[in-house]
């Protein structure tokens, strides 16, 4: 009986731990696109966009958590 306990509650972290990832992503692409909608209205497209840093640096944390829920912790 403990057995089974183990992976349920296994199975239950997994689960809230991907929810969790689905959320953050979905933020992620609904964050990014109000700071390039940001950027087109104050410069008009012309100059360094740079939205890009904000993209690329969150974007690495993005790619942690895919890894730490997808790969390590399916292990």
């Amino acid at each position: 009986m403990a057995k089974d306990e183990g992976i349920s509650e296994k199975t239950k972290l997994i689960s809230k731990e991907r929810r969790g990832f689905y959320i953050h992503f979905i933020i992620y692409i609904l964050v990014n696109i109000l700071i390039y909608v940001q950027w087109l209205y104050i410069t008009e497209g012309e100059g360094f966009p740079w939205f890009i840093t904000t993209t690329a640096g969150w974007g690495i944390g993005i790619i942690a958590h895919f890894i730490a829920v997808f790969v390590i912790l399916k292990k």
